[in-house]
């Protein structure tokens, strides 16, 4: 039924069946299908045998949407329908790809067809250059391997004249021709037609037909290409691996090379080329999802990626390989024949890991080769055990032998896990050795080699290393340690400790000492010593047993020499009589050691009497049970080195009362007996010697003065300049040195000590053999105590406030004495005067000089007075008064230099008749006018000089303003009106200048026809009538009706046409002006309510006419010639006061070229030019 279906499918398929080319293709479909086809059943059939199953045959095609090179629509553009015929109207189209309705773009290509509402995708036209040899490419990708059966193309136009069909294998693979059709298939492929081949002929050729190049049919044309057409191979296909690559496609490209044309294209009409197109309705590509056999279907996996849902134990994208434990035989692709599935590895359960074994395939059948077996197993199929393994049962795991690599003869063991042993090896695993033996090794083990004086039971059986006693050391413990020696067999610590003083760590047995031992019977002086009776004990005191020579004292002091060794007592019990019974004993008996502020109690167990004595014996040693404090060996052995004291503390028995019988104490002394191997020889470091260190040596002391030997020995601080006292540690010193370590120079030496050199120190090269030092930084010999007054290194200068030579290196010698500077120098200071010559340097005071025996410039007065107030003094000249070039003054009176014309000490002022004194030009002369200034003086700054009365300026030549007559007397007032004047300064003959109205020599009376007007302080003139008959009226003056006062009767002036008075009148009546304007005034004033317009100016009237008659009276009186002869002689006294102010000016001009030429005569050669 399936094949039906499928043939049925392929039988849809559009286009004519009559056609030869579809007739085969139907055919061959319908084999293919019945060969790779078994049905829609699952992988598996009813009895769960597998078998091949297949996913269902489909248009992979179908909703792929391709990529195209060229699509029409952008931009949008018209395309025609080909007729065919020549003059035939064509119906024209318009493609837009943005309009939904009028695009043509790839998804037309694979959608759902439907021949009643065909879509197609369309390219562009001819006219946009698409034709040959341009292509437009359609890429479609299927998203994993597919088994292609066929390829179909429908064409919505007429099929192209050439085009190709390209596949891949694989997704990154090359493109692989898989079609070619073309009219023109040499021309355009470089192929020979060609359909079928021969067998044995390479199957993975693409075929070139021109069966679908025709230009007709112009719409709906199809183009099937089936895959296994013309191959031999075709009805063996699962036997064809070559055939079965040839239909596995991931991609198809469709390469459209050629449009199919009339030929009426060469013309470029547009109308026809817009005619000339690609245009697919339907892009069909019939097969199955690629699985090998070995899946039903292909699903999408968790990233979007289709795959084949894998069966028969395979796995990949297309079931192409065995799941990784499924290896037992090659993978092969199911066949109708044999479903290939893959077989799991047998590894016994103890692997879920293997691999295709091919050698042991073809050995055994199976294939699958287990890797990392568990449970220490090993084989193809962990079926036995790895080597130096075993096992008790077959089912259990493998346990390794673990036999020792060194002490076994194999690494493997028998199936108990024993190992196999060499010689004096032993164990399970032969991993140790046998007792007494060690070190095991690929010769086995090697026999224990302990010394058995330093090391405690054997030997460690791995190392060989032997346990050594406390202060042992060494592999075989047959050492001392550093710091201990005498190593011996009954010693629990093994070795001695070195005593040395506490100076070394370093000895050993000392040769030439012999065993001695110290014995008192205490028979000399007493026959016994009782000892003292008390309720629990009873103590000896040996020090205080009271004989000429005690013989105790040999017991005492230094028995550092019998360090470690035993000291015996024999000790009697006192019985019920006078003698000593058998059996009697005492109790525990302790001995006490006192020394260097030690103390130390050994305890003794008891012991059985003997004939009524008891032997106790104490060893001398700290490490001895029972002794208390716990002290170090050195601390022991130092108290042994002093011992001052011993006490015994005897616990009594059942009986009070006992002797101390006799007492031994083993030693060791210098001589060639029984050698005391306990006597130690130590190894001194520098700066000590003797055999324990007991000393210092030469050329070293003890740190603390007199310290004992303990006291650590210290370089003598000598300098290698003699040795010191080893107990004082005092310096014997030699060579010129001193101090307590000779680190210093004698006096009168220099050098430095520290060298340690007999000439280290040397001469000092000073006066007298004086101290000296030698500087670190140059080496250079510095004097330290010079002679006073002397300094320098050598001392060979005088020291600050002294001069001279003395060694005479510039000269002579000359002692250094003081300075020679008149007390005019600080004493506390430094450098007062040059330390060779005695010039004084730093004189005070304002002195200057050798000695500082005078003044300085610019000073005066006694530099040798006793007091300093009394000594120079500043000569302040004014520098604006003194000379140039001529500093200072004299040194004696003080005296400046003064320039011409210029007074004073300091000269700060000018000469009589000078003024104005300037740097370097001195004093002015006053130039003051002899008549006009009262002397030749003037004011010292301003120059101004001292005038007459009335007499004004700088030099007095000029009368003040108001004043005039300019004579030796001075200048008289002009008293010109104020009211009257135009100005208070008067002509020379003293007239004044008048305001109009006003007449007089001073201004001080109105003219005629005018009258005084008080509000305005001036003259007006009277009503113009009075001038008409001024000459018939001058008796009777205008007086505005009011009478003059007798005083103010004065003379009428002569009144000019112009209405002023005459020159000569005016000249003239200067003091008549005064008496008219205060007769007019008092006119006035008579008549404080004032005058009515007609009186006052009939009064005006009458009163001029009273001055001009007056006034002419005046002129004919015989005084009148007289006044004026007066005013001639004034002017002619005016004029002799001018000659002799004249005269005097002469004179003071001569003096001031007098003094010109002084000046130029005073210049330096070539300044007058």
């Amino acid at each position: 039924m399936r094949g039906l279906w499928c043939l049925a499918l392929v039988i849809g398929l559009e286009g004519s069946l009559t056609h030869p080319a579809m007739a085969r293709l139907s055919a061959l479909v319908l084999l293919v299908i019945l060969m790779v086809t078994a049905g829609s059943s699952p992988c598996y059939d009813p009895r769960g045998q597998p078998r091949r199953c297949m996913p269902d045959f489909e248009n992979a095609a179908f909703g792929r949407i391709p990529l195209v090179t060229n699509t029409c629509g952008s931009p949008p553009e018209d395309y025609c329908l080909q007729m065919g015929a020549r003059d035939a109207s064509q119906l024209c189209q318009r493609c837009d790809a943005s309009d939904p309705q009028l695009h043509h773009n790839a998804s037309f290509l694979t959608d759902f067809h439907s021949q009643e509402e065909s879509t197609w995708w369309q390219s562009q036209s001819m006219a946009f250059g698409i034709q040959h040899p341009n292509s437009v490419n359609i890429t479609l990708h299927l998203g994993k391997s597919y088994e292609i059966t066929y390829v179909r193309l429908k064409f919505h136009t007429s099929r192209p004249e050439s085009f190709a069909i390209y596949k891949r294998s694989h997704a990154d693979g090359p493109w692989v021709p898989f079609q070619f059709y073309s009219a023109s298939c040499e021309k355009t492929y470089g192929k020979q037609q060609r359909q079928f081949l021969r067998p044995g002929e390479n199957e993975h050729v693409a075929f070139c037909t021109d069966e679908f190049s025709d230009i007709s049919p112009l719409s709906g044309g199809n183009v099937a290409f089936s895959t296994l057409e013309g191959r031999p191979s075709a009805y063996n296909f699962d036997g064809s691996p070559t055939l079965q690559e040839w239909v596995t496609v991931t991609d198809l490209l469709i390469s459209l090379n050629r449009l199919n044309t009339f030929g009426d294209d060469i013309f470029k009409d547009p109308k026809v080329l817009q005619s000339y197109y690609y245009a697919i309705s339907d892009f069909s590509v019939g097969g199955r999802c690629k699985c090998n056999g070995h899946a039903s279907e292909c699903a999408l996996d968790e990233v979007g990626r289709l795959q084949c849902v894998c069966q028969h134990n395979t796995a990949g994208t297309d079931c192409q390989h065995c799941q990784p434990f499924y290896q037992d035989r090659p993978w092969a692709r199911g066949t109708a024949e044999a479903a290939n599935e893959c077989l799991p590895c047998n590894c016994s359960g103890r692997s879920e890991e293997c691999f295709y074994d091919a050698e042991l395939f073809r050995r055994t059948g199976h294939g699958g080769h287990c890797r990392n077996c568990r449970d220490n197993t090993a084989g193809p199929h962990c079926e036995q055990c790895q080597q130096n393994h075993y096992r008790w049962e077959q089912q259990g795991a493998c346990q390794p032998c673990h036999c020792h690599p060194a002490g076994s003869l194999r690494l493997q063991c028998d199936s108990s896990g024993t190992c196999s042993c060499k010689a004096n090896v032993t164990g399970w695993k032969c991993e140790r050795c046998k007792d007494g033996y060690h070190s095991l090794s690929e010769g086995g083990c090697r026999p224990c080699a302990c010394d058995p004086a330093g090391s405690v039971g054997t030997c460690d059986p791995n190392t060989g290393h032997c346990t050594c006693k406390e202060r042992v050391e060494g592999h075989l413990c047959n050492r001392c340690q550093p710091g201990w020696f005498n190593l011996q067999p009954h010693n629990p610590t093994g070795c001695t400790s070195c005593f040395c003083y506490g100076h070394s760590a370093v000895c050993m047995a000392a040769d030439g000492y012999e065993v001695t031992h110290i014995r008192s019977d205490f028979r000399e002086g007493m026959e016994f010593l009782a000892l003292g009776e008390a309720p629990n004990e009873w103590y000896i005191h040996v020090l205080q047993i009271f004989f000429p020579f005690p013989p105790t004292e040999k017991f005492l002091q230094n028995q550092r020499l019998s360090y470690g060794q035993p000291l015996t007592l024999l000790l009697r019990a006192e019985g019920n009589g006078s003698r000593a019974e058998s059996g009697v004993f005492l109790h525990g008996v302790q001995l006490v050691l006192e020394g260097e502020g030690l103390e130390v109690t050994m305890s003794s167990s008891e012991g059985q009497a003997q004939d009524g004595k008891q032997a106790v014996t104490f060893r001398l040693h700290e490490a001895e049970e029972g002794t208390e404090p716990l002290l170090s060996a050195f601390s022991f052995q130092r108290l042994l080195s002093n011992l001052t004291a011993l006490h015994l503390r005897v616990s009594h028995g059942p009986r009070p009362g006992g002797w101390l019988w006799a007492v031994q104490l083993t030693s060791a002394r210098h001589g060639a007996g029984t050698r005391a191997g306990w006597v130690e020889e130590c190894t001194c470091p520098p700066g000590y010697i003797g055999s324990f260190c007991e000393s210092c040596a030469p050329g070293f002391k003890r740190d603390i003065p007199f310290g004992g030997p303990f006291v650590t020995c210290v370089p003598c601080t000598c300098n290698q300049h003699g040795d010191c006292e080893p107990l004082s540690g005092h310096c014997r010193c030699l060579h010129n040195t001193e101090g307590s370590s000779c680190e210093r120079c004698s006096p009168g030496f220099y050098g430095n000590p520290f060298n340690g050199h007999p000439d280290d120190c040397k001469p000092c090269p000073c006066p007298g053999h004086s101290p000296c030092i030698q500087l670190p930084s140059s080496g250079e010999v510095v004097c330290t105590h010079c002679p006073p007054g002397q300094r320098g290194k050598r001392c060979e200068l005088c020291d600050d406030g002294f001069f001279g030579d003395p060694l005479g290196q510039r000269g002579p010698m000359r002692p250094c004495i003081p300075c020679q500077c008149h007390g005019n120098v600080d004493l506390n200071a430094v450098g007062n005067c040059d330390s060779v010559s005695g010039r004084c340097l730093r004189c005070l005071y304002n002195t200057t000089g050798e000695q500082c025996q005078q003044c300085r410039p610019g000073f005066y007065g006694d530099a040798l007075a006793p007091s300093p107030a009394g000594k120079c003094a500043p000569c302040n000249c004014n520098p604006d008064g003194s000379a140039l070039g001529l500093e200072g003054c004299d040194p004696v009176t003080g005296q400046c230099h003064c320039l011409p014309h210029v007074l004073g000490r300091t000269c700060g002022q000018c000469q009589h008749g000078y003024y104005g004194l300037q740097r370097a030009v001195g004093c002015k002369s006053c130039e003051c006018h002899p008549m006009g200034s009262q002397d030749s003086g003037c004011h010292a700054v301003t120059g101004q000089c001292s005038c007459q009365p009335g007499v004004t300026g700088l030099r007095c030549d000029r009368c003040q303003h108001g004043f005039f007559g300019f004579s030796a007397r001075g200048c008289r007032a002009c008293n010109c009106s104020p009211l009257g004047s135009i100005s208070a300064q008067c002509h020379e003959n003293s007239t004044c200048l008048c305001h109009p109205g006003f007449v007089g020599y001073k201004c001080d009376r109105c003219q005629a026809n005018f009258f005084p007007d008080p509000p305005s302080s001036s003259c007006q003139p009277c009503p113009t009538c009075y001038g008409l008959v001024k000459d018939g009226v001058c008796p009777m003056p205008c007086r505005g009706g009011v009478e003059l006062q007798p005083y103010a009767a004065l003379p009428c002036p002569h009144v000019s046409p112009a209405g002023g008075a005459a020159q000569g009148e005016a000249a003239g009546g200067g003091s008549q002006h005064p008496a008219l304007l205060l007769s007019f005034t008092l006119a006035l004033s008579s008549h404080p309510g004032g005058l009515e317009p007609g009186m006052q100016a009939e009064a005006v009237l009458g009163a001029g006419q009273l001055q001009l008659e007056r006034l002419r009276l005046w002129l004919n009186a015989p005084g009148a010639l007289a006044m004026q002869l007066g005013q001639l002689q004034q002017e002619a006294e005016l004029q002799q006061d001018r000659i002799r102010a004249f005269e005097s000016d002469l004179v003071e001009i001569r003096a001031d070229k007098q003094n010109l030429e002084d000046i130029l005569r005073s210049l330096p050669e070539g300044c007058s030019k």
